[in-house]
């Protein structure tokens, strides 16, 4: 086996199998008639030591706003912002009920089995945020696999030390998964300052960072037909964020802790499915400035409950429904109390199939009540065709929405209580090809989206010059997106070549603040262009990957009169196992930045220099038990 291979072999149980279908029923549901795309187990394994961040900016076409290492990093996907997009884990959302958006680099791509991305909007199935797409991080632990331990040591530039380490012990009838990773770093890092003719080399300081997290999955096989599982995953995160100029040193520090712990059980038989999920997240944020005596401490309670229902009612028709509660409350001193929302859903939808399965249509609608402010109904009607053995053609539209959030809501000074949900339609179609030719396989895919959303909530200067948020506008996203993926094996041989591209097209098409010159204007960090590719060359146990990521123009105005420059930025990862009775090794080294290219993604946060990073993991041969 290729060190850049990760073959998961799949027990021989029937009962397993069904426990991992029924956890992936919803994911199968919402990628019909769309763009769906896994992170393959190649990249994965390069990136294990790096945050999902790292993983969706060079792999997709995302546009990741990213102010740095270890620093905030959101995403900007098809044109719209980080409240919406869907971060789910195990299909819950992650999303900070006050922001409305999770920090992606907070999150170690080490975690999870199965990276999945879902491009469009799903507001049916996924609810509030899930406009632009979504992002699924899954835990996909398979009965009777034995036991196994795995542990990653890493070190790079400016600090950086990485370790994790992984326990698995897996039966016919209970799974126990643990989890634990370290990743810290002085972070100082040199840039270049290309308005200071006399010294552009300088450092960024005062940016380092700690980031250390648990997360244990427990799973029971009580009989063939009932599955439970437990999941808990904790994290405390301190960093310290620089200042605007290098010269000023910062006193700026900010501390995220985050409690998640979820319990699902599942019911299955051959024609009726069902499961009743409960979570609670527990989110807190510690901002200190001592420099401005600024001390701010906010904590976020989220409760989640859910049941979902499958049933196959007719030989081509799979009925699918259920009913969703969830309940969050804010704590902080920029809020004159402890508030509240709750929300409450009901969902159903059907999967047809025609043509012995090579058509299949699926429809859904979600009736939503919101505690504060009513939203209508919303729904999804996808379709897909295989048209050939090779080709795949794909459409689907969307009615999708986005709640405001707590701060949206009850921020003081400038918390709108009467702002209204941002909601629109979207539209899109894809037609897919693939074949194999001997040791070649191709993969061709193309992707053209419209979405157009009201009430687009915008932060504006309000009373005495305090930001508050109003429903200012109406935002029009279009694109295409294309994926290119040549793959040869022979042997001992492997050679591999991505490539991914964006276009996005998001302006301003009404606007009601009074002289305004934003209409038909690109939103602000929303690059047109985005091209990312990788290069691999692999023999025998040894693999090489070039990456290369290009960045078009972000205008930093909402006018559109200033901008930051295209950047393209290329980096190089090896990947070098050795096979012995009792283990194997995997030696790994990096060069990021490797033209050493003067960038920046967002405007003053300079972005590193090259830099390198390398390490081992060590994994222990398979134990059956």
């Amino acid at each position: 086996m290729y060190v850049f291979t990760n073959t998961h072999v799949l027990a021989q149980d029937t009962v397993s199998l069904q426990g991992v279908e029924v956890i992936a029923k919803k994911n199968q549901l919402s990628q019909i008639g769309k763009k769906t795309e896994q992170i393959d187990s190649t990249i994965k394994e390069q990136f294990k030591l790096n945050s999902i961040a790292d993983v969706l900016s060079l792999n997709t076409p995302i546009f990741i706003k990213n102010y740095g290492p270890g620093a905030l990093a959101t995403t900007a996907f098809r044109g719209g912002n980080a409240s919406q997009t869907a971060i789910l884990w195990n299909g819950f959302n992650l999303q900070n009920a006050m922001l409305g958006q999770s920090d992606l680099c907070l999150i170690p791509s080490f975690l999870f089995e199965n990276i999945d991305v879902e491009y469009g909007g799903s507001s049916s199935l996924w609810g509030s945020g899930a406009v632009g797409g979504s992002i699924r991080l899954n835990n996909n632990t398979l009965f009777d696999q034995g036991l196994k331990a795995s542990s990653n040591f890493g070190a790079g530039s400016f600090g950086l030390k990485n370790i994790s380490t992984n326990i698995l012990f897996s039966n016919r009838r209970f799974i126990s998964s643990s989890k634990i990773y370290d990743s810290r770093s002085v972070n100082n890092f040199n840039y270049l300052d290309t308005t200071d003719k006399e010294r552009p080399i300088k450092q960024q300081k005062n940016a380092s960072y700690d980031f250390l997290g648990l997360m244990q999955q427990l799973k029971f096989l009580i009989n063939s037909k009932n599955i439970l599982s437990v999941n808990a995953w904790l994290n405390t995160n301190k960093r310290r964020l620089p200042s605007f100029s290098p010269l000023a040193e910062s006193k700026t520090y900010q501390r995220d802790d985050a409690t998640r712990i979820t319990a699902n059980w599942s019911f299955i038989n051959s024609k009726f499915r069902s499961g009743v999920r409960a979570g609670f997240f527990e989110d807190k944020i510690n901002y200190t400035d001592s420099l401005i005596s600024l001390f701010s401490k906010s904590k976020t309670q989220t409760i989640i409950a859910e049941n979902e229902n499958y049933l196959t009612w007719r030989q081509h028709h799979q009925l699918n429904f259920g009913v969703n509660f969830s309940s969050s409350s804010a704590f902080t001193n920029n809020y004159e109390s402890k508030k509240t929302l709750s929300r409450a859903s009901v969902l159903v939808g059907n999967k047809f199939s025609f043509l012995g399965g090579k058509w299949l249509t699926y429809f859904s609608a979600r009736a939503e009540y919101f505690s504060v402010g009513t939203l209508p109904v919303t729904g999804n009607v996808s379709t897909e065709y295989n048209l050939t053995k090779h080709f795949v053609l794909m459409a689907s539209t969307a009615k999708v929405y986005r709640q405001p959030t707590l701060n949206e809501l009850y921020w003081l000074p400038g918390g709108n209580i009467n702002l209204k949900p941002e909601q629109g339609y979207t539209y899109e179609g894809s037609i897919n090809y693939k074949t194999q030719i001997s040791n070649v396989s191709l993969f061709i895919s193309g992707a053209a989206y419209s979405r157009k959303i009201d009430n687009w909530i915008l932060w504006v200067p309000g009373v005495n010059g305090n930001p508050s948020p109003i429903n200012v506008q109406q935002v029009w996203s279009r694109g295409t997106e294309t994926t290119w993926k040549i793959h040869y094996y022979k042997n001992k041989f492997s050679y591999k070549v991505n490539v991914v591209t964006g276009y996005v097209l998001s302006t301003v098409e009404a606007n009601a603040q009074e002289n305004d010159n934003t209409v038909r204007k690109q939103l602000i960090y929303t690059p047109r262009y985005t091209v990312n590719a990788n290069f691999l060359v692999g023999y025998n146990k040894t693999a090489l990957t070039f990456f290369n990521q290009y960045v078009g123009y972000r205008f930093t105005t909402s006018d559109n009169s200033q901008w930051l420059n295209p950047y393209q930025v290329s980096s190089l990862r090896l990947n070098y196992s050795v096979e012995t009775k009792l283990a194997d090794f995997i030696v790994f080294a990096a060069c990021n930045n490797l033209l050493n290219k003067n960038y920046t993604i967002l405007s003053g946060r300079p972005m590193p220099l090259r830099n390198y990073e390398f390490g081992i993991t060590i994994q222990t041969k398979n134990k059956n038990t």
